[in-house]
């Protein structure tokens, strides 16, 4: 039983230590509403880590932005990041976090947990609780002191010397069969005691593994991107600009030139794309922002295009977008002080890239200010090259995977968990069976062997009866009672051979119990394959 206690105080330790201590368990204490009304303030969570985390799980991950966990629940899962939001809360975290950074997925909840655990912090809790693990142990100690006297009166060494003497004596003096029996003893008793332990432990990760789903669904994600390069240029009088003529980047003044040639180059950057086709057309929106007035012009018809790039140009015209504004404001008697241009390339796109439908648009915009004398680019420093686009679109598709749990940092797959359970706990049940089939056959065949199979390590083989001579002598009825009468008085069994029996005694109290059997088979009959065991 021991070994049993040693494998459930291990999976204990494991589901519920810190993770500092080496355990898979990390311990919340909710201090805030946002994910009522499931959980309140003063409620105790326990995580584990998990190898993958999927929408609607909760979870506690690591906040950098606040410095500090956080228990809210999974919404979205996109390109190796998590979006959260709390049950309660309307609107969804601002800091993502990769995997990584989570913490772990809720595993046990209890509620008022963390209320009682900041109550037992307080020092008037900790000193009760010392106080009274200090009394535990006193009387423990004042208790067993007073049992130590008691058989030290008794001559508690003798059992001792006795093992020390009759080790010696087997080792050197007793011959093969004795010592073969001895090693009988500890074959039978190790053996079921290793199986006991592979089923119990099979036991444990069967729980583990049969708790879980043995799949799961994940997102296969494929990342692309969208590339778009705005250019423009038109001529101009010489003397007005380094190059005598209008480039990209500066200032267009009407009353120059109307006319401005207006280019925009696409690419579709990706792996395997195929029969990609899409659709193109350069607009131009001048607005207001103030009081939201709008005008689109379109720049040029609606054009296809196939392959993973295109490019095209088209001619703007500045002054009759300064018409526009000039019939909006005498019509309206509203005269806004500047307004916005925008050039946009619409970009529709279809196809696949690795097997993945491809259904997508791209509409960047290049904007310039207008201020009634000038059309210039709007200055955004967060933007960067305020010509330059990209983005990064990612298509996605679920797809069923084997799941997994993590045990001491180590990943597990779960069918193949399982198969171990299984195969551990079959294999380690039919040794059971044979081995006990076989001690049953052992028992009838030759009972002290048997009895030494059982009581092996607390038994001390004796020359003669007169080493355990008391006045008083008590037969007892079978080896089990004397076994329970050992226990009681925590002393051995002393085991001699008297002719043609075996003798079993046990001392406590000045009282000598024994148990005697018809010596059957002797020991040095045992089998030759028994006895190398």
């Amino acid at each position: 039983m021991s070994g049993f206690w040693l494998v459930a105080m291990i999976a204990m330790w494991l589901a519920f230590a810190p993770k500092q201590a080496g355990g898979m368990a990390s311990y919340i204490i909710i201090i805030g509403n946002s994910m009522e009304p499931n959980f309140h303030i003063g409620d105790l969570v326990i995580v584990h880590e998990e190898a993958n985390y999927q929408i609607g799980d909760a979870v506690v991950y690591h906040n950098l932005e606040l410095s500090s966990s956080v228990f809210h629940r999974v919404i979205v899962q996109k390109l190796g990041r998590f979006t959260l939001q709390g049950d309660n809360n309307s609107w969804t975290d601002t800091y993502q976090p990769s995997k990584d950074e989570v913490i772990g997925k809720l595993w046990v909840h209890i509620p008022n947990g963390g209320n009682v655990i900041q109550m037992i912090r307080t020092p008037i809790a900790m000193a009760v609780i010392a106080g009274i693990l200090g009394g535990i142990l006193a009387l423990g100690f004042f208790t067993s002191k007073s049992k130590g006297k008691k058989r030290m009166n008794k001559d508690w060494f003798t059992p001792v010397k006795q093992k020390i003497r009759d080790w010696f004596r087997r080792t050197e003096d007793s011959g093969p069969s004795k010592s073969s029996s001895s090693d009988q003893g500890f074959f039978w008793e190790g053996s079921f005691f290793a199986l006991g332990l592979v089923a119990f432990s099979s036991l444990i990760l069967g729980i583990i593994s049969f708790s879980r789903p043995a799949t799961r669904l994940a997102q296969n994600e494929i990342q692309y991107q969208n590339l778009g390069f705005f250019a423009y240029s038109a001529s101009a009088p010489s003397g007005i600009y380094d190059a005598n003529a209008i480039q990209s980047g500066d200032p267009i003044f009407p009353k120059l030139t109307c006319v401005v040639d207006m280019t925009f180059q696409y690419t579709l950057v990706a792996q395997q794309a195929g029969n990609i086709t899409g659709t193109y057309h350069l607009t131009a929106t001048i607005s207001e922002q103030v009081s939201g007035w709008q005008r689109t012009v379109p720049l040029q018809d609606e054009t296809t295009f196939s392959g993973n790039a295109v490019g095209t140009t088209a001619k703007l015209d500045l002054c009759k977008i300064e018409k526009l504004t000039q019939s909006m404001e005498q019509s309206t008697d509203f005269h806004p002080g500047s307004y916005t241009l925008t050039i946009s390339p619409n970009i529709h796109i279809n196809g696949n890239i690795s097997g993945y439908k491809l259904e997508g648009a791209f509409n960047p915009g290049v904007q310039f200010k207008y201020d009634r004398v000038q059309f210039y680019l709007i200055n955004d420093e967060l933007q960067g090259n305020l010509l330059n686009a990209t983005e990064t679109g990612i298509l996605s598709e679920p797809k069923t995977e084997a799941n997994t749990v993590k045990i001491l940092g180590i990943e597990f797959v779960i069918p193949a968990l399982r198969l171990i359970t299984i195969i551990g706990l079959l294999g380690s049940l039919a040794g059971l069976i044979l081995l006990g089939m076989k001690l049953q056959h052992v028992s009838k065949s030759n009972p002290g062997q048997f009895i030494r199979a059982r009581f092996g390590s607390m038994m001390i083989d004796i020359q003669n009866a007169d080493m355990v001579d008391s006045k008083t002598t008590i037969d007892v009825s079978s080896i089990d009672n004397l076994g329970k009468l050992a226990e009681r008085f925590n002393a051995m069994i002393f085991h001699t051979e008297l002719g043609e029996t075996h003798a079993y005694y046990v001392q406590g109290e000045g009282t000598t119990y024994r148990f005697v059997i018809q010596h059957q088979e002797t020991e040095s009959t045992v089998p030759a394959d028994e006895t190398k065991s």
